[in-house]
C-alpha cells in the first residue's frame, strides 16, 4: 500500500509499518520515498496495521484481512500533529468490492464469518463459497469437476485422510475455484486452502457445550475448548513480544443419531425380537424343514421409533500450534492436528431385526508440520533493485489409518463365520461287483465313503445366528435320519458354519446376520517444499520446489465366508480311490469276499490351505487322513495358510 498526509495527499516517506495479531507482530515494513510500502511474507488471517512517525498521530486500521495467494492492497492516511502521542487512533479496515489481485477466482471466509455459521468444519464453510456444489450440507465437486480433482490443504499440508478441524482453530478457509497459482500445479479441480489461528502474546481461552439432550431423542452432544497465550516472555525491548506462544483447540462430541430420518423407523419390538433370536424357526408341519418365523412377522410386532438405536458415534478433533521467535527476522512455526472417530456404522438393511450386528468404523488422521521463515532486511533508501527477499522451508508427515470390523470379532477373522462345533461320521460303501484281473467274483468292493451322522455343538462366538441350528437339532430324535449329512441339515433350515441366514422377503437381514467384511487402510505422507521470493524493481519473482512421497496399504477380507472356503480346499485332493486293492483276510488267511482301496493322494490338485493345515495339526502333508474342518476351534485357523489365488478365488475373492 501508500501512506499519505491525510490533509496534502503528499507521500509520507521513511515511516514504520507493524502487521500485529493477537498482539504478535507478523511483519513490517518503512515506506519508501514514494510512501510505498510491502510487507511480506505474512501468513493469512485478520491483522491490526500501526502506523508511526514523527510529526503524525499513530493510526491502527484493525481487521485487515489478508487471503491466501491474494495481495491485500491498503492504503493509509495519517494526520499531522504537534503534539507526540502514544496512543494509536483505530479506524476499522472496510473491505474493497473489487480486489485488485484478480488472478484467482474463489473465495475467502475469514474466522469472525465462521463463527456466525452453523456448520463446524472446513468443508460446511467452503461450500458457502459460489461454485462449490453441495448435498446435504457436505462439500462435493467444484465448478463440475470431479471430487478428486479437488486438493486440500491444511497450514500448507496437503490433506490425507480428515480434514476436519476443531471450529475455534480455523483462521480463515480459501476456496479457488479458477485460475490456480503455479504451486498447486497438480489440482485439477479446486483447491481448499486452510489456515488455522496462531499464538497469541496475551492468554486466552474459551470453551463451549451444546447439547440436544433434553430437547430431541437423538442426543447431540459436544463439548469444544481453545486456549492460546505465550508460553515465553521477551525481555527489555521485546518485554511485550511472545517468543513462545502456542494456541490449542479440541472438540470432543457424542451422538446417538448422527443422521436422523424424517417421521421416523421401524424395528421389532423387544420382546418379540427377543423372542424370534431364541426360536428363529418353526416347523412346517409336513413332517421335514422348517421355515423362519420372521417370515410370518406382522405390523403388530414393530413399533415406530423417533431416532435409530445401537449406532452411537464419538469423535475428537485437536489442534495445535506453536509459533517461535527467534530473531527479528526469522519465525519457526511447529503445528499438527488429530482426528479421531469411533462409532458403530448404521446399515438400513440391519435396522428392523438385526441392528445388534452394526460394524464399528474407526478412523483417525493426524499431521505434524515445521515451517522455517526468514526475511532479509532491506533499506528503503537503497537504489538496489533488489528488495523484501525470503523463504521458508517447510517438512510435514500425515497418517491416515481407517478400520472396519465387527465390534466383538475384531480381526479374529475364523470367529466371523463360526456357528458351532460339527462333527461327521463317515463309513464305507460296497458294491458287490467282480474284479477279474485278481480272480476275485461275487466280492464285496470298496466304492465311496458316506456320512451316516453330523452331530453339532452349539459355539458362543455368534449366539444367536447358532440357534438357527441348535432348534433345529432340538426338532428330532440325533437318529432320525434328519441329521445325515450337510445337504439334509442344510436343506430343512440349519446353518453351517459360513452361511449366513435368509433375510426377510429379501428387504431385511435376518437376526443374527453378521457383517461380512473386516477391512483396514493405511495411509502415509511426507512432504517437504521450500519456496522463495524477491521483488526486482516493480515485479515480483517467486519460485519453489516440493516433494511428497506417499505410501498406501489396504486389505479387506470377507471373513465370514472363509469356513465355506476352507471346506472346499481341505481333502479335494484325497476324494478319489485308489487303483490298488487291497483284499481282506481274516486271521487265519481265509479271504473274506471284501476287498477295500485306500484313498488316492494327488499332490498336483492338493491346495497350499490343505498343506499349511495338516502341517499346523500334526498331519502327514502327503496322508490321506480326512481331515473334517467344521470339528476346529476358530482359534485353531490362520489366515496365511492360504495363498493368494486361493483367496482371490477366480474372481468370487475372499479378500
Amino acid at each position: 500500500g501508500k501512506l499519505v498526509d491525510q490533509e496534502t495527499k503528499e507521500p509520507i516517506p521513511f515511516a514504520n509499518i507493524v502487521a500485529e495479531t493477537g498482539g504478535k507482530q507478523m511483519g513490517g515494513s518503512t515506506t519508501d520515498f514514494d510512501g510505498n510500502y510491502t510487507i511480506k511474507p505474512i501468513p493469512p488471517g485478520t491483522y491490526d496495521v500501526k502506523a508511526t512517525y514523527v510529526g503524525y498521530k499513530p493510526l491502527m486500521v484493525q481487521g485487515v484481512v489478508v487471503k491466501d495467494g491474494i495481495i491485500t492492497f491498503l492504503d493509509i492516511e495519517m494526520e499531522s500533529t504537534a503534539v507526540t502521542l502514544t496512543t494509536f487512533e483505530v479506524v476499522d479496515y472496510k473491505v474493497p468490492l473489487i480486489e485488485k489481485d484478480g488472478g484467482s477466482s474463489g473465495g475467502t471466509v475469514t474466522s469472525e464469518e465462521i463463527e456466525k455459521m452453523a456448520g463446524r468444519d472446513a468443508t460446511s464453510v467452503a461450500v458457502t463459497v459460489g461454485g462449490v456444489f453441495s448435498s446435504d450440507g457436505e462439500m462435493g465437486s467444484i465448478r463440475g469437476g470431479r471430487t478428486d480433482g479437488t486438493v486440500m490443504y491444511i497450514d500448507g499440508v496437503r490433506v490425507r485422510g480428515s480434514s476436519s478441524l476443531p471450529k475455534s482453530a480455523l483462521e480463515q478457509v480459501t476456496v479457488i475455484t479458477g485460475g490456480l497459482p503455479a504451486n498447486y500445479g497438480d489440482a485439477t479441480g479446486g483447491v481448499v486452502n486452510i489456515t488455522t489461528k496462531g499464538a497469541s502474546r496475551t492468554f486466552g481461552m474459551g470453551a463451549e457445550l451444546v447439547t440436544s439432550k433434553f430437547l430431541d431423542p437423538y442426543d447431540y452432544n459436544l463439548l469444544g475448548l481453545y486456549m492460546q497465550g505465550p508460553l515465553l516472555k521477551g525481555k527489555d525491548s521485546t518485554n511485550n513480544t511472545a517468543l513462545l506462544g502456542y494456541f490449542l483447540a479440541g472438540e470432543f462430541s457424542y451422538e446417538k443419531d448422527n443422521y436422523p430420518f424424517f417421521g421416523g423407523l421401524y424395528k421389532a419390538k423387544d420382546d418379540y425380537l427377543a423372542q424370534v433370536e431364541q426360536y428363529p424357526l418353526r416347523e412346517t408341519g409336513l413332517g421335514y424343514g422348517t421355515y423362519q418365523n420372521l417370515q410370518f412377522v406382522t405390523e403388530d410386532n414393530l413399533e415406530k421409533i423417533k431416532a435409530k438405536i445401537e449406532c452411537p458415534s464419538y469423535a475428537a478433533n485437536v489442534s495445535l500450534k506453536l509459533d517461535v521467535r527467534t530473531t527479528s527476522t526469522t519465525n519457526l512455526t511447529f503445528g499438527g492436528s488429530l482426528n479421531y472417530n469411533n462409532g458403530l456404522a448404521y446399515i438400513h438393511s440391519y435396522s428392523m431385526f438385526n441392528y445388534k450386528q452394526y460394524p464399528q468404523v474407526i478412523s483417525s488422521t493426524w499431521r505434524v508440520f515445521g515451517r522455517f521463515t526468514q526475511r532479509f532486511n532491506s533499506d528503503t533508501a537503497s537504489k538496489s533493485i533488489v528488495k523484501n527477499v525470503f523463504y521458508n522451508i517447510q517438512a510435514d508427515y500425515s497418517k491416515y489409518n481407517y478400520l472396519e470390523q465387527d465390534p466383538e470379532h475384531k480381526d479374529n477373522l475364523f470367529k466371523y463365520g463360526h456357528w458351532g462345533k460339527f462333527n461327521t461320521y463317515k463309513t464305507s460303501s460296497y458294491e458287490l461287483t467282480d474284479i477279474p484281473e485278481l480272480g476275485y467274483y461275487n466280492v464285496y468292493a470298496l466304492n465311496n465313503y458316506y456320512d451316516t451322522l453330523v452331530t453339532f455343538e452349539p459355539g458362543t462366538n455368534n449366539p444367536i445366528t447358532s440357534n438357527y441350528t441348535s432348534q433345529y437339532y432340538d426338532l428330532y430324535d440325533l437318529h432320525s435320519g434328519y441329521y445325515t449329512n450337510y445337504t439334509i441339515i442344510q436343506n430343512a433350515g440349519a446353518l453351517l458354519n459360513g452361511q449366513q441366514p435368509e433375510s426377510v422377503y429379501g428387504l431385511w437381514s435376518a437376526p443374527g446376520t453378521i457383517y461380512g467384511s473386516y477391512s483396514k487402510n493405511d495411509a502415509t505422507q511426507i512432504g517437504i517444499n521450500a519456496n522463495a521470493s524477491a521483488d526486482i524493481g516493480n515485479h515480483a519473482f517467486q519460485f519453489g520446489i516440493q516433494y511428497e512421497q506417499r505410501k498406501d496399504c489396504a486389505i479387506g477380507y470377507a471373513p465370514v465366508g472363509l469356513w465355506t472356503r476352507m471346506r472346499q480346499l481341505a481333502n479335494k485332493h484325497i476324494e478319489q480311490l485308489d487303483s490298488i486293492a487291497k483284499p481282506v483276510f481274516d486271521e487265519y488267511g481265509v479271504f473274506q469276499d471284501t476287498v477295500n482301496y485306500d484313498r488316492m493322494y494327488d499332490a498336483a490338485s492338493q491346495s497350499t490351505f490343505d498343506v499349511n493345515f495338516r502341517e499346523a495339526h500334526g498331519f502327514a502333508v502327503n496322508g490321506t487322513d480326512w481331515v473334517d474342518i467344521d470339528s476346529y476351534d476358530p482359534s485353531e485357523f490362520n489366515i496365511e495358510w492360504f495363498s493368494a489365488d486361493e483367496l482371490l478365488n477366480e474372481g468370487n475373492s475372499y479378500v
